[in-house]
């Protein structure tokens, strides 16, 4: 029997690194696109938002702003439609039933939390906030239109509550401190980290996760070698 080599994305809970001093205007922006791209059903989405202490509040209100702007329609509808409905009425429960478990946390919803009336399986874009550590919205990848906010006050506790999820699939970093973009990367246990952006996917570099996330890279040289299969012929020429 001859075997075959598989490439396994299980899934992510990315968070988004904002520090304090980092550009909040664009971060916000940044979090509505890759936070509610694909109604949120994107592995690599913008889901786990940890915002320095000092500019929580800032921030919140900056993307409340920003998400509390984004057209929902059936696809085809319309090219301002930034947001579509969930895939199917089976994953539409599950997000349901999350914003259930939510509730019964304690936590806030600063901006949406429910399903939309009329036909579809459309859910209001949905930020939580006052999430503590180890908060269970923190850790279980949603896999919708669910974007949650914590707060952290040194570096070294956002790259500790960063890695603490089981996935390791991706993450992003805001900061206009190159010490910080430099350092704080190279800290954080995901196979891909980005810079004062998200979810930006390229063919020539690599895609995919450490931990729980999965194995195997797609995209680029190194998903060539992880499924090429080598073999060595040496001849004795004596």
């Amino acid at each position: 029997m001859t075997s075959r080599r598989v490439h396994l994305e299980l899934g992510g809970k990315a968070p988004v690194v904002i520090f304090g001093d980092a550009d909040l205007e664009a971060a916000a922006r940044g979090v509505r696109e890759a936070g509610f791209w694909n109604a949120g059903q994107e592995c690599g989405s913008a889901c786990r938002v940890l915002v320095h202490e000092s500019v929580a509040a800032e921030f919140t209100d900056l993307l409340i702003r920003e998400v509390s702007q984004i057209s929902l329609g059936a696809p085809g509808a319309g090219t301002d439609v930034e947001m579509g409905p969930m895939i199917s009425g089976a994953h539409y429960r599950r997000v349901l039933s999350a914003l259930e478990d939510i509730r019964a946390d304690g936590l806030t919803f600063a901006l949406g939390g429910h399903a939309l009336e009329g036909p579809g399986y459309f859910i209001e874009p949905t930020i939580v906030t006052g999430v503590p550590a180890g908060a269970e919205v923190a850790s279980t990848e949603i896999f919708g239109p669910v974007v949650s906010i914590e707060t952290f006050g040194t570096d070294e506790e956002a790259v500790e509550r960063s890695n603490e999820t089981q996935y390791g699939l991706a993450a992003s970093v805001w900061t206009t401190n190159a010490s910080r973009a430099l350092s704080v990367p190279r800290r954080l246990d995901f196979g891909t980290v980005w810079v004062n952006t998200h979810l930006v996917i390229a063919n020539e570099v690599p895609w995919g996760g450490f931990k729980g996330s999965g194995y195997g890279r797609d995209l680029s040289i190194y998903a060539l070698e992880d499924f090429s299969r080598t073999k060595h012929v040496m001849y004795h020429h004596g």
